[in-house]
C-alpha cells in the first residue's frame, strides 16, 4: 500500500520558500511499512523503524509525532533540533524498557527543518541525522550526500577498507551503529545550510539507496519536474530493482532564498553579498567544528566498554552470539557467550532486531535478552 503527501498550499512567513512531494511504500517483500515520514510547512522527516513485534513501526511513529509537536512550538536552530531529538531518544528508550514486546525497538532519522535566524532575519535549513537514512542536496548542478551514515559499512568506507559501491552489496550493509531509542543517550549529527533558490533536497530511507545507485538517484533528481513526480519515480525505481525493504522518499525544492523572506530587512545588493559571504564562512566554520566533535564522539563510542548481541556471520544458519567491546582499527570485539539460537530460528522481526546489534551495559543484561528471545522462539514452535 502506498501513502502519498502532496505539497502544501500554506505559506511560511507569508511567502512559500519550499514546495515538496513525498512517497512511501512497503516494497515488494515486506508485509508492513515500518517507515514513517513527516512533510509539512517547516519540517521534513524520514524515520526507518527497527525491532520485533511491530515495535519498529511504534518507534518511528513516536519520533514523527514528537518532532511534529516540537516544530509546532518552534525550532530555532540546529542546536535546538539536536536537543529535541535527544529528548525523543530518551522517550523511545524508556518506552521500550517498560514494554517487553517493544524492547530493543529503535529508529533511524533524517530531518530537514526550516529555522529562522532572529539576528539576520533569514531562514536556514537545519539538517539532522541518526542511522543510515540519508539527506542529499542537489545544488548548482552538483549532487552530494549531506548526512553521514552511522553504519558498519560506512565505517569500513571511512577507513578505506571498501568502496562506496562495495558497501551497497556488502553482507552487513544493514547494520547500523547508531539509532534512536537503542541507548539512553545518543549523539546527533547536525548541519546548518543556507536556503538557495534552485536547491533540491532528498530525504530517504535505506530502502531506496540499497536498491538504487547514487548516480541513478541523481539522474532522477536533476529532472525539472514537480517534486512529487520525482519522489514517485524513485520509489518505483527501488521497487523495480527488488524492493526488498520499505521505501520512503521526500523531495524538497527551494523556490525562494531564505534571505528573501518578508521578515528580512531591505538592504543594498552590496550588503547582501557581504552577509551571504559571512554566512558561508560561519557555515564552513560550523561544519569543521561539528566534524571534530563527531570524530571525538565516535572515538569515545568505539572505545567504551559494553556488550552487544549479533550474528557470527552473514549466513542463514549463523549463530546468535554475545560480544564484548567495539571494533576500532585493529581491535575487534571478543565473544562473551555463545547460544543455541541461529538466524533461521528467528521470525523476520526478531531477525531484524539482531541485525541492529542491540547493546547492553552488562553481560547479565545481554544474557537476559538472549534468553527472552529463546523463550519467544520456543513458545512459537509448532
Amino acid at each position: 500500500m502506498k501513502f502519498r503527501e502532496q505539497q502544501s498550499r500554506h505559506e511560511l512567513a507569508q511567502l512559500m520558500l519550499v514546495k515538496w512531494g513525498a512517497s512511501s511504500d512497503t516494497g515488494t517483500l515486506r508485509v508492513q511499512n515500518e517507515d514513517s515520514f513527516l512533510a509539512e510547512e517547516k519540517i521534513f522527516v524520514v524515520a526507518d523503524g527497527m525491532g520485533g513485534h511491530n515495535a519498529g513501526e511504534v518507534a518511528s511513529a513516536m519520533a514523527i509525532k514528537m518532532l511534529a509537536e516540537a516544530q509546532a512550538n518552534g525550532i530555532s536552530d540546529a542546536s535546538q533540533l539536536a536537543k529535541v531529538i535527544e529528548q525523543i531518544n530518551h522517550s523511545i528508550f524508556h518506552a521500550a524498557a517498560n514494554q517487553t514486546d517493544q524492547r530493543g525497538m529503535g529508529t533511524t532519522l533524517a530531518v530537514l527543518a526550516l529555522t529562522p535566524n532572529e539576528t539576520t532575519n533569514e531562514v536556514s535549513a537545519a539538517v539532522a541525522n541518526i542511522g543510515d537514512s540519508r539527506t542529499y542536496l542537489f545544488r548548482n548542478d552538483e549532487f552530494r550526500q549531506v548526512s553521514v551514515d552511522h553504519s558498519y559499512v560506512q565505517d569500513l568506507v571511512s577507513e578505506g577498507l571498501i568502496t562506496r559501491e562495495e558497501a551497497r552489496t556488502h553482507a552487513r550493509r544493514n547494520i547500523v551503529t547508531r539509532a534512536l531509542g537503542i541507548e539512553p543517550s545518543v549523539a546527533v549529527d547536525t548541519w546548518t545550510l543556507p536556503l538557495i533558490t534552485g536547491d533540491r533536497y532528498v530525504l530517504c530511507s535505506d530502502g531506496l539507496v540499497d536498491e538504487v545507485t547514487d548516480e541513478a538517484i541523481e539522474k532522477c533528481v536533476k529532472q525539472k519536474i514537480e517534486p512529487q513526480k520525482v519522489a514517485d519515480q524513485l520509489v518505483a525505481l527501488a521497487n523495480a530493482n527488488g524492493g526488498r525493504d520499505n521505501i520512503t522518499v521526500i523531495i524538497v525544492d527551494v523556490i525562494a532564498d531564505g534571505a528573501n523572506s518578508p521578515a528580512a530587512t531591505s538592504v543594498s545588493p552590496k550588503t547582501k553579498l557581504k552577509k551571504k559571504s559571512l554566512v558561508k564562512k560561519l557555515v564552513l566554520s560550523g561544519a569543521i567544528a561539528i566534524t571534530a566533535v563527531v570524530a571525538i564522539v565516535l572515538l569515545s563510542s568505539f572505545l567504551r566498554s559494553g556488550y552487544f548481541v549479533a550474528y557470527e556471520n552473514s549466513k542463514s544458519d549463523a549463530r546468535v552470539l554475545i560480544y564484548r567491546g567495539k571494533s576500532f582499527l585493529w581491535v575487534s570485539p571478543t565473544i562473551e557467550a555463545d547460544s543455541t539460537l541461529t538466524r533461521e530460528d528467528l521470525s523476520l522481526g526478531l531477525a531484524r532486531e539482531i541485525v541492529a546489534q542491540p547493546s547492553f551495559s552488562s553481560s547479565a543484561d545481554a544474557r537476559d535478552y538472549v534468553n527472552q528471545i529463546r523463550d519467544v522462539v520456543e513458545q512459537t514452535k509448532p
